[in-house]
């Protein structure tokens, strides 16, 4: 029986998790031999996608999620990620479904057969089992794929929301050149190259070099340099006589304790913002309150 596993170690194709099971829940009902049965419900609907009872009650088993709201919201999001994963041609083999039920199986001591006879005895059966892997590879793939993997990869917005979650105050590298209107509006084709160096051969101004903090930059400046998050942005700003253009070369932050635990939160975020954009386009009907 699942209440008698005391440890499972759920493979999938991307990771392995580690739960305790020991919770059970649901509504049931007595045969006529007398023996109680789970009965067998449709809780929601995903994009005419049924999430049953029994999805339900293997997640709480899994995830020991006593709370079958909660519960239910996760396996909704789970439900939308596998089906956006599907419509852009992510798949799971059925060989690879089956090699990890085996794992899980082996990870208990028990053999393929063994395994499914227990979900039997819970009342849910191999086919929900295999359905639940599946759609959870598929959750954690895409989740990999086109959230976590695009986060890291872009190292100069990481660094910049670390610093934000942080209240880290970054230290701007910019330059800025000084230039007389009179010459800039001759010269407006060149300006909008932002190249430092051309614009300092041409116009013979020199560029100054600059390292501080918002708070140390002249006003005017800072509201143009906190827009900045990428090395080589520029913009300009001017005065009664002169052009200024301002040239992020690099952002710098102090040492971070907890960028860890930051980050987790970063990448917690962006799977709910990633799921909710989801939702503003699917057909979600909740059939139980």
């Amino acid at each position: 029986m699942l209440v008698m596993w005391k440890r499972l170690v759920l493979a999938t194709v991307f990771s392995v998790y580690s739960f305790n099971l020991s919770v059970s829940w649901g509504t049931t009902s007595a045969s006529a031999t007398g023996k109680i049965q789970l009965v067998e419900a449709t809780l929601a609907v995903v994009n005419k996608e049924p999430i049953l009872f029994s999805d339900l009650r293997l997640y709480q088993l899994l995830f020991q999620i006593s709370d079958a709201k909660k519960a239910l919201e996760k396996l909704i999001d789970i439900y939308l990620v596998s089906q956006y994963a599907k419509e852009r041609g992510v798949k799971i083999p059925p060989q690879k479904i089956q090699e990890i039920i085996r794992d899980f199986a082996r990870s208990m001591g028990l053999s393929e057969e063994q395994f499914y006879q227990s979900l039997e005895e819970e009342n849910l059966g191999g086919s929900v089992f295999a359905n639940f892997i599946e759609k959870y590879n598929l959750y954690l793939a895409t989740i990999n794929y086109f959230v976590v993997q695009p986060l890291l990869k872009n190292k100069e917005e990481l660094n910049y929301l670390i610093a934000k979650y942080s209240h880290s105050k970054p230290i701007y590298d910019f330059v800025v050149l000084r230039i007389p209107k009179k010459i800039a509006e001759k010269n407006l084709d060149l300006l909008a190259s932002g190249n430092i160096e051309e614009i300092e051969k041409k116009l013979n101004v020199k560029a100054i070099e600059m390292q501080a903090s918002l708070s140390e930059i002249k006003p005017s400046f800072a509201k143009v340099i906190k827009k900045f998050h990428h090395p080589n942005q520029y913009d300009f700003i001017e005065d009664k006589d002169y052009i200024y253009l301002l040239k992020l070369k690099a952002i710098h932050y102090k040492p971070i304790a907890n960028k860890e635990e930051i980050l987790k939160k970063i990448k917690e975020e962006k799977i709910k913002e990633f799921v909710k954009n989801l939702k503003k386009n699917a057909i979600i009907k909740i059939l139980v309150k």
